[in-house]
């Protein structure tokens, strides 16, 4: 069996029988080289302790031929800060990394595929992350492996040192400020930009950020581009209250299964596709919709009196009900994929609602 020799990093937790799967999956490729960014046991949290350490032992049944780089914390940094040191340390000393968490389980075929398109994009000026995840399950040209698009997710993906080098080293208020720039920003995806400006305006004001939420933001702010599956190739384990980020249990999206590479790698560069940028970040909106009903009243109460007192972020995700034609349409890619349950169902109920109310307000 050819090496392979990209190294993979694995962010862990205190999550074991979800890592021993991801790294079952992972065995499949045999990387010659792992590591491994482990968070520390919370001090309010007694039962981290033994989970933690289940955790880690993990890899010591590691049956392959394989090199262990254990970046191990003892106290708990959270997931932001533990990432951004992990990751830090990781491309002080390799340029070049596939990334996979503890609660991503990723198709055999995802390990190749990202190496394969960090040797095609790796020294792109332009290039920001190669990503497994789909988040429409399928989208692009179906003879091709990948799309290129600004959105892509770290749902397992993989990048270079440059990269992450230049998007922590950047100025975040020389960024904020090409939001300003009509000409750097011809192009871009308009529902992003207004995204990216929510980030740039919590980041002004001192908040909280997840660390995937501003990463995403100054790649596009960079104008970096995201080489994407053209099919989705990794699998979300972790969503419900006890995730780190997917804790709404009914964040459909969340669940789109994988599957395997279906196009054959080649030499084809594609067209920028703003389209999967647009769709995509609709289909992100309509996962994570608690009350769908009451979106559609909003939405009504936004377009009837855009001086509303709806703030911008919630007006971002009103925008699929403002549009539920078009947001059906992704919903029903979504369907195409295998997307089923309650909450989808409710969704697309209140989105057709909110289409037939907007023909019959359009209706002479």
């Amino acid at each position: 069996m050819k090496v392979f020799d990209t190294p993979v990093a694995l962010i862990l937790f205190n999550r074991p029988e979800r890592l021993a799967d991801v790294v079952s999956a992972i065995r499949k490729t045999r990387p010659r080289r792992l590591v491994a960014i482990a968070d520390g046991p919370r001090a309010d949290h007694p039962e981290d302790v033994d989970r933690c350490r289940a955790a880690r032992a993990v890899l010591d049944a590691i049956d392959w031929p394989c090199e262990i780089e254990r970046d191990f914390a003892d106290t708990n940094l959270g997931c932001d800060r533990r990432v951004r040191t992990g990751l830090d340390r990781l491309f002080d000393r390799h340029d070049r990394a596939i990334v996979v968490e503890d609660d991503v389980r990723p198709d055999p075929s995802f390990l190749p595929w990202a190496a394969a398109m960090l040797d095609r994009y790796g020294t792109d000026p332009d290039f920001a992350i190669a990503s497994g995840c789909n988040k429409l399950g399928r989208w692009g040209d179906p003879a091709l492996d990948h799309l290129r698009a600004r959105r892509g997710s770290i749902w397992g993906w993989a990048s270079t040192a440059e990269v992450w080098r230049d998007v922590w080293g950047s100025d975040p208020a020389g960024l904020e400020a090409n939001l300003e720039d009509d000409a750097l920003l011809d192009g871009h995806e308009p529902l992003m930009i207004r995204q990216s400006r929510l980030v740039f305006d919590d980041i002004r004001a001192g908040h909280a950020i997840a660390w995937d939420t501003e990463f995403s933001a100054r790649l596009q702010l960079m104008g970096r581009i995201a080489a994407i599956s053209t099919v989705n190739l990794v699998s979300n384990l972790g969503i419900g209250a006890d995730a780190t980020r997917t804790t709404y249990a009914g964040d459909f999206v969340a669940t789109i299964a994988s599957t395997g590479v279906a196009a054959p790698p080649s030499d084809v560069r594609p067209e920028l596709d703003p389209a999967y940028d647009r769709a995509s970040l609709l289909a992100e909106l309509l996962g994570r919709c608690v009350h769908p009903e009451m979106a559609v009243r909003l939405a009504r109460l936004a377009v009837e009196n855009p001086r509303a007192p709806i703030d911008e972020a919630t007006r971002l995700h009103l925008e699929p009900f403002m549009v539920p034609g078009e947001a059906l349409e992704v919903t029903d890619r979504l369907a195409d994929h295998g997307v089923r349950s309650p909450q989808f169902e409710r969704v697309r109920a209140a989105l057709r609602r909110a289409r037939d109310l907007q023909t019959t307000e359009r209706s002479p």
